[in-house]
Order: C-alpha cells, then sequence, then structure tokens
C-alpha cells in the first residue's frame, strides 16, 4: 500500500470509530451529535482524548464503553459553552433600547414571553430577565438546552468575574450580587431575577418542539446554529420559526442568517444585530 492510499485508510479508520463514538453516545443519552458539523465534533473528541491521556480513537472508545461516566464529560466537551452576560452588545443595546420597550407597550397588560434556545449556562436568559424588568413588564424567559450540566449551572446562578465583563454596570448592581463558590469569587443572580427565568432540557436538533402550542413574543437561538450541518440548520430555524407568535422577532448569532426555507417568513429588524420579524402565521408542520 502505497503512503496515500494508507493515508486514506487511516482516515477512513478514524471517521469510523468516531462514527461508534457518536453511536455509544444516542443509545446512551438519544443525543444525535451525528447532526453537528463533522470537523468540529471531530476536533471536540480529540479535545476530550487529550485531557483524558489518551491518543488513539480506538483507545478512546474503549475507555468510553467501560466507563459510563465518561459519557458525560464527552458531551460537556461536545457542547461546550462560550457565553456571557450581554454578549455581543451591541444586539443586546437593540434589544434593550428598542425591542423589550416595543414589546411592553405592544402587549398591554399581557405577559411578554420569550424563549432562550441553547442557553447554555444561563447567561443569556438572565440578561434578557434583566431587560424584563428593567421594562417593568409582565413576562417570563423559557431557557432550555441540550447539557444538563450547563442547566445545573443555570440553576444555581453563580458566575465569574469575567462572564459579567460586557455586562452594564447599572445592570450588575440591581440584578447581580458579590458572592463565592468554594474558593472561587464571582457574583451570584438575586433571588428577584430568577422568578423571571425557567429552565428546562431541550435538543434543539430533535422533532420535539417546546413550542406546540406556545408562541413566543422574541426567540433567542445565539451562535448555535452555526454548529449545525445545513439541512439540521433549515429543520432547527423552521422549529424556532414555528415558536414565533405573529409578529414576533427571531435574534441570531452574528455569524448566522435564516436559510432559504425560513427567509420567505422572516423580515431584517435590525440588519446588524441579526434579528428578524415574522411575517405572518408561522408554517404548519415540520421543516
Amino acid at each position: 500500500m502505497d503512503d496515500g492510499a494508507h493515508s486514506q485508510a487511516a482516515v477512513a479508520d478514524r471517521q469510523a470509530i468516531i462514527g461508534t463514538i457518536l453511536a455509544v453516545l444516542r443509545e446512551r443519552t438519544g443525543y444525535d451529535f451525528s447532526r453537528y458539523r463533522p470537523a468540529t465534533v471531530e476536533r471536540r473528541i480529540h479535545n476530550r482524548m487529550i485531557a483524558a491521556g489518551i491518543d488513539s480513537p480506538a483507545e478512546y472508545l474503549a475507555l468510553l464503553e467501560s466507563t459510563p461516566e465518561e459519557t458525560f464529560r464527552l458531551i460537556e466537551r461536545l457542547t461546550i459553552k462560550v457565553s456571557r452576560f450581554y454578549r455581543n452588545n451591541g444586539t443586546f443595546d437593540v434589544l434593550r433600547q428598542e425591542l423589550i420597550p416595543y414589546l411592553a407597550g405592544a402587549r398591554g397588560e399581557m405577559p411578554i414571553r420569550i424563549w432562550s434556545a441553547g442557553c447554555a449556562c444561563g447567561e443569556e436568559a438572565y440578561t434578557l430577565a434583566m431587560l424584563l424588568e428593567e421594562a417593568g413588564h409582565a413576562g417570563f424567559v423559557e431557557a432550555t438546552d441540550i447539557d444538563p450540566s450547563a442547566l445545573g449551572a443555570a440553576h444555581v446562578g453563580f458566575y465569574s468575574e469575567e462572564a459579567v465583563a460586557e455586562l452594564p454596570p447599572d445592570l450588575l448592581d440591581r440584578y447581580l450580587e458579590r458572592a463565592s463558590q468554594g474558593r472561587r469569587a464571582g457574583y451570584r443572580v438575586r433571588d428577584a431575577l430568577r422568578q423571571r427565568v425557567r429552565f428546562s432540557r431541550h435538543d434543539l436538533t430533535s422533532r420535539v418542539s417546546i413550542a406546540d402550542g406556545a408562541c413566543f413574543d422574541l426567540v433567542c437561538c445565539r451562535n448555535t446554529l452555526i454548529y449545525l450541518q445545513r439541512d439540521v440548520q433549515e429543520r432547527a430555524l423552521g422549529a424556532l420559526r414555528r415558536a414565533l407568535a405573529p409578529g414576533g422577532f427571531l435574534c441570531l448569532g452574528e455569524a448566522e442568517w435564516p436559510g432559504p426555507a425560513a427567509r420567505p417568513s422572516l423580515e431584517p429588524f435590525r440588519h446588524q444585530a441579526r434579528i428578524f420579524r415574522a411575517a405572518g402565521r408561522p408554517p404548519a408542520g415540520d421543516a
């Protein structure tokens, strides 16, 4: 076998083992990471291998099969969270200064309903709750994520100094308090704000929707779709679109844009902030 053929065989073997690793995760947890971009998945599995002190995918598969708790360590790595309060402040400035006040006026005495999809450890969800509280309007934030450990951290509501670095000082002072967790110093979400947020587990890539029968005035799903394969992106966008009330708003990440299937039913509201408004009523059925 020449070097080229040997290299191709090695790549094929590695991809086959990665596929088996994902099959183990799917069997044990129901999570299907084959829907995510292959390069991202393989890179994060490799990072977990390094952390575990393992050199080859075959050795790591053996560890995964013999050690059930490694399942959740790998899920944590595959769903690694990069989030902060008020992340990408230009978008949150639009939400704070324009969109939430508009919704408060438009809803009258009815509560504002927000869905934070892919909420990570809760930073986005609590930021949205701050904006509701600041507007002085009734409402709630439904916050969902695939990762149970991230949801556990969100329930605790303790955050590092780095997590609040972009949060405007007035919001920081009003809604967070100095706290410590073991030897770690940071901030904890005040109890009054917690009442605005409900956390639950949901896989955005599945065909199960939290939104059946529910319509949200604002859906935030930022920096999550970019990790999904194109067809799964379209399906997830369809679910997000159907979750919107007529005339509701969808907020995506800075590098995200509605695909061809969703684009006709979403009108740009603020282009740079990646905020779109639902045109008409949500379509029926699956995307």
